[in-house]
């Protein structure tokens, strides 16, 4: 099996701080808010507020902010998303799981925070958990990233075991959105692991084509390489892997099969 590297879920901060940012202008707010005689519009703006502060790293901010949306309406989805979000930066595990249950339980169709709370599975290493709620984040037609809810339902897959599933739901995932890296050079590992060396090498190019070298992609391009015979691609790979990560365990792995 190819080393399948923990960075992979960037998803999974992977994830966080992309997913639940909200779209649109970010407001920033004041006390007065607080006396807003709408309140949906006021939980609105504090909860945009609490954003901005956390992407700004002014955790105070943000927690004063949020707090004052929640005690307009703790039952706010919304609200408890972004609470959750706050807690998980802060480390609370107890906090951000109490949250993101509370807001998929008074709006079991906000699939952000399901995606979200799986996420934070995921970092948990509670993936069984995880597949529970992505598998529902998929079947989610009206959400507009259910493209990376595939591609994280596949890495959970991976962790459990279950390669058929995880190869279904990258091609899911590239199916709904082509330019999906991390999906890519799974499967171009689950083919070379399959001994499908043409479509593994395919899936390779693919992924080469949109992000920079990485040890893995070098280890798996020779080893590739080495099968299909083009003696050129093999010393290009081979280089950078040298050249650009000669600390890596993917170089390791290469110098120690040069002596086989």
């Amino acid at each position: 099996m190819g080393t399948r590297s923990p960075k992979n879920l960037r998803l999974l901060s992977w994830l966080a701080l992309c997913c639940l940012l909200l779209a649109g202008c970010v407001t920033e707010t004041s006390d007065r808010l607080a006396q807003n005689k709408d309140p949906k519009k006021a939980v609105k703006a504090y909860v945009e507020a609490g954003m901005r502060y956390m992407q700004r790293n002014q955790m105070e901010n943000a927690h004063r902010t949020l707090t004052r949306a929640y005690d307009i309406d703790p039952n706010d989805p919304a609200v408890n998303n972004a609470l959750a979000l706050f807690f998980s930066i802060e480390g609370d595990k107890s906090q951000t799981e109490k949250h993101y249950k509370k807001a998929i339980s008074t709006d079991p169709k906000f699939s952000q925070a399901r995606n979200n709370y799986a996420a934070f599975l995921f970092k948990e290493e509670r993936y069984k958990d995880a597949i529970v709620q992505l598998e529902q984040v998929t079947t989610d037609y009206r959400y507009d990233r259910r493209f990376t809810a595939f591609e994280n339902l596949g890495l959970c897959y991976l962790k459990v075991g279950d390669t058929e599933q995880a190869e279904k739901s990258f091609n899911r995932a590239l199916k709904l959105n082509a330019n999906m890296p991390v999906s890519l050079l799974e499967l171009a590992q689950i083919h070379f692991e399959k001994g499908d060396h043409a479509t593994a090498y395919g899936y390779l190019t693919s992924h080469e084509k949109l992000v920079r070298p990485s040890p893995r992609q070098l280890w798996l391009g020779i080893r590739l390489q080495r099968i299909l015979g083009d003696q050129n691609k093999l010393a290009s790979y081979e280089l950078a892997l040298r050249n650009m990560f000669p600390g890596s365990p993917e170089f390791q792995a290469y110098m120690a099969s040069r002596s086989l």
